[in-house]
């Protein structure tokens, strides 16, 4: 198993990470004084109550409780483990991630690689037997009828399963440890005899990878009038088809400067246009286009064009594909919707009409602000008052949606006016919030205990534990809150450099993960040396209490005292 990863690298990559912009490419998030809020994504609200810190580096919901770090956002949202988070902070900031040498994991996380170097020696198995295979001519042919070349063929790593049953198996199965990671894959079955056999058989295989060029899936195209027509890698370790796009890795390999990505259906309609020099096009993996990949999209790119085929299909793809859309629009993004004529598709297109013309449709695609106005007024007519209505209840929803902002404001208006209602009319897309809400939470407030506020100092400014020395007897009290702040000052390890996102990781996991969390996320109400003085005062208190409470214990045993507790009792009440 590979090595731990140092406690010092995710010090480190957390300093250079900024749980804002983490978050901010996953979640749309507003500016709201000091921090950021959006709604949940962990559980159902119409208000706001998640709030991202980015001086603390911390993000906490006070309607469900969820909290932490860049690392555990990534955990949470993306279902990423604990090393897949780190890995996934890394790549966003350009770093290798370190590990120990002869150490494992207190909770050991599996090691993918075994997995990944199974899908490449896959990958270059199915490449081989399109280039050797005695049955490989009607692929070729297909391929070459296509319009597709052998460099483009090699560009997208293009290979072929032959006809058989065990092909696959045969090659690559050689062992009990190799059989496993073939089923895990995907890469072969089993019967209801338990007899195993190859997923993939007479079929064009489309490698899929990921970003980062790593192989993570497979789609096998039919050659004959088979079905299914199209064959997917089902969701495995590697391959989650709502999180990854067909052709993304190769399209930001040919240009370093892309400004627009061209979202497609098939992987024969990626392959088509960038053999004719339109390279950057990507392609949904089976699926209606989710909220994930939009924002996968668009982290590599600030314009998104959504062309489907010209069937009906392609047209609920493409309004399924703006519905998930919306949220994701904050200023920068922006989409366009290129409907094809009934009957044509991006491929057949551009080999009919060439490159020019095609590139001249997808400049000319109609801005989102305009497709869905459109949209819905085919569906609810707008000439009388019963279209308006029904026009207005399923528009005002999805606008809801939207990031709130100029963009958002202006659609809204924009209803209005196409409807004939009133702006503020159609401008409530939400429940009204609750003025009163934060000031009632506030009043009959208790003030919280010296301890707690002890623990919220530390964990908002850790550079202040350092005037706690660990074997004060104070510390020794058996008091409510007493353990976590233990736990607490063990955590920073005489470490005052740690930022309060830093020690958080440290307490991942602890069995007071909870109460920390929840003390993390409480409102700092000072700063400066004005949080330093109060902290000194809570530490001085708590040091005459503890004085008190062992001379109310010396007292009570007076007449059993040994000579040692007799002149600590009598320097106690000097």
């Amino acid at each position: 198993m590979a090595g731990r990863i140092p406690q010092q690298f995710i010090d480190d990559l957390l300093a250079r990470t900024d749980v804002v912009d983490v978050i901010d490419s996953l979640l749309p998030l507003k500016k709201k004084g000091a921090n950021y809020s959006a709604c949940c994504p962990f559980h159902n609200e119409k208000t706001p109550s998640f709030t991202v810190s980015q001086d603390k580096q911390f993000f906490h919901c006070f309607g469900c409780g969820v909290s932490g770090s860049a690392i555990g956002f990534l955990m949470d949202y993306s279902h990423l483990s604990f090393v897949e988070a780190v890995e996934e902070l890394a790549s966003r900031a350009g770093v290798e991630v370190q590990r120990e040498q002869g150490f494992e994991d207190r909770k050991p996380v599996r090691d993918l690689a075994p997995l990944r170097q199974m899908n490449e020696r896959t990958s270059e198995f199915y490449q081989q037997q399109l280039r050797q295979h005695a049955g490989s001519n009607s692929a070729a042919a297909y391929l070459k009828n296509r319009g597709l070349t052998g460099e483009i063929a090699k560009t997208f790593q293009l290979g072929f399963a032959p006809p058989g049953w065990s092909n696959l198996l045969s090659s690559l199965g050689q062992d009990e440890a190799s059989l496993t990671i073939l089923r895990e894959l995907g890469l072969i079955v089993s019967n209801d005899n338990n007899k195993a056999y190859d997923r993939f058989r007479e079929r064009i295989i489309f490698p899929i990878r990921n970003k980062r060029g790593q192989t993570i899936g497979f789609g096998g195209r039919v050659l004959d009038s088979g079905e299914p027509k199209y064959l997917n890698s089902p969701e495995t370790p590697l391959y989650h088809k709502g999180r990854e796009v067909y052709g993304l890795y190769e399209a930001l390999q040919s240009s370093a400067k892309i400004q627009r990505l061209v979202l497609v259906e098939g992987y024969l309609d990626v392959i088509s246009l960038a053999q004719h020099g339109l390279t950057n096009v990507v392609a949904a993996l089976g699926t209606a286009i989710t909220r994930e990949q939009i924002d996968l999209m668009f982290r590599s790119v600030s314009e998104l064009v959504i062309c489907m085929d010209g069937d009906s299909a392609g047209q609920k793809a493409a309004w399924r594909a703006v519905v998930n859309a919306l949220p994701t629009l904050r200023s920068g993004r922006q989409i366009k919707v290129l409907l094809l004529v009934k009957g044509q598709d991006p491929d057949s297109l551009i080999r009919q009409q060439g490159v020019d013309y095609l590139s001249q449709l997808i400049d000319e695609a109609a801005p989102l602000s305009n497709y869905f106005f459109d949209y819905l007024a085919e569906q609810y007519p707008l000439e009388g008052i019963e279209g308006r209505a029904a026009f207005v209840e399923q528009a005002r929803p999805l606008l809801g949606t939207l990031p709130e902002g100029t963009f958002a404001d202006m659609m809204k208006k924009q209803l209005a006016l196409l409807t004939q209602t009133d702006a503020p009319s159609a401008a409530r897309f939400e429940e009204a919030r609750s003025p009163a809400r934060a000031s009632s939470r506030a009043q009959g407030k208790k003030r919280p205990s010296l301890i707690r506020r002890l623990i919220c100092t530390v964990l908002h400014e850790p550079q202040l534990a350092a005037t706690i020395a660990v074997d004060e007897p104070w510390l020794n009290m058996d008091m409510p809150g007493m353990p976590v702040l233990k736990q607490v000052l063990q955590a920073l390890n005489n470490e005052a450099e740690l930022s309060p996102a830093m020690l958080l990781e440290r307490l991942r996991g602890g069995e007071n993960g909870r109460i920390i969390n929840s003390l993390f996320a409480e409102e700092k109400l000072i700063g400066g040396e004005a949080l330093g003085q109060e902290m000194l005062g809570a530490i001085a208190r708590l040091k005459e209490q503890a004085k008190q409470a062992r001379l109310e214990e010396l007292l009570a045993r007076s007449s059993e005292l040994t000579d040692s507790e007799r002149l600590e009792f009598r320097e106690l009440i000097k």
